[in-house]
């Protein structure tokens, strides 16, 4: 038998009626245990239509011996027989049921995401979930549910944009800080050094660029004064570059970065921003930020990491709804 964490929603109809229904329909299935439920949260819609009603949020842990298709199969179910639709991105729900955790499965496929790929930056989802999981990890950010909910409770308010360059970062950082009242920190070209250009720079740039970037954290971040600090950088990208230097160069790094690290606070979300490569001609240079995108990559899946936004950057303005999004629900 696996154990599962499952969000559940409405703001659409007679909300608690919906989440009764749907939890005594998970209990009447053979396959499933309905072990514990949380209270009920009361949350402001996010994103889509304006002028929703608020959400009524809960979280139920099940035991269960289907396979984890399945059980989203029967999630879906209970859906639909609630009358949900989706023909608009984030509009009103009869009902809402996410499978967030599957003991710890990482899936990755068409079909399925696990863990759910926006549950750790969500305090709709993880204030119900703690109540009735505390300690079920997340199999990828190496925390349990209480220890994600702290980080939101916890972290400055500041965000930072990781990504390669020519994602759209500035861009990103800027259309969402106009859009929510944050401010935006973007990143400088200061004279006689060259702009963030490829993948291809020496030590002594990237010891620049991580001292400008510790300065402007330092200053806006910190203060504390703003509502959200939006960066179009985050410091963790200069250990991305610096695996692609000498080992010596790599360790003169690190130690600047370690240093940086105990001045500035941490982002309490990182927004990756990712370029398909597939099908583009690789020249030196390209191959040099690919390898770059990759170490981002594999940064920011290591344990103790801050969550982390996905965005692919052929998609700018989906990219600044998700973004937004995931701050209001912070």
């Amino acid at each position: 038998m696996a154990e599962c964490l499952i969000s559940i929603g409405s703001n659409l109809g007679n909300r608690s009626l919906a989440i009764d229904s749907a939890l005594a329909e998970l209990q009447a299935n053979r396959a499933i245990m309905l072990l514990r439920v949380s209270s009920r949260h009361l949350t402001q819609a996010i994103g889509g239509p304006a002028g929703q009603d608020e959400f009524v949020n809960a979280a139920a842990l099940v035991e269960t011996s289907l396979p984890p298709v399945e059980l989203l199969s029967v999630l879906h179910a209970l859906e639909l027989r609630a009358g949900r639709t989706r023909d608009i991105r984030w509009g009103a729900r009869s009902l809402d049921l996410d499978l967030l955790l599957y003991d710890e499965l990482v899936i990755n496929d068409e079909q399925l995401i696990l863990p759910h790929p926006r549950m750790a930056f969500r305090r709709f989802v993880l204030a119900p979930a703690a109540e009735i999981a505390p300690n079920m990890s997340h199999p990828v950010l190496g925390r349990g549910i209480i220890q994600l909910l702290e980080h939101l409770e916890q972290a400055l308010n500041y965000v930072a944009i990781a990504g390669v360059p020519g994602v759209g970062k500035s861009q990103l950082a800027n259309s969402v800080a106009a859009r929510i009242g944050a401010v935006a920190i973007i990143e400088g070209q200061p004279t006689g050094r060259p702009a963030e250009p490829s993948a291809g720079r020496s030590l002594q740039a990237e010891l620049e660029f991580l001292g400008d970037r510790c300065d402007l954290l330092r200053d806006v971040v910190s203060s504390g004064k703003e509502p959200y600090a939006i960066s179009d950088f985050w410091l963790g990208q200069s250990l991305a570059y610096a695996k692609e230097l000498s080992l010596d160069d790599c360790q003169q790094i690190e130690s600047a970065w370690l240093k940086c690290c105990q001045q500035v606070a941490s982002p309490k979300l990182i927004v990756f921003v990712e370029v398909n490569f597939d099908g583009v001609f690789c020249d030196r240079q390209m191959e040099k930020l690919i390898a770059v995108q990759r170490n981002l990559r594999e940064q920011l899946l290591e344990p103790g990491q801050p969550p982390m936004l996905k965005l692919n950057a052929a998609n700018p303005s989906w990219n600044e709804e998700e973004v937004a999004a995931a701050i209001l629900a912070m």
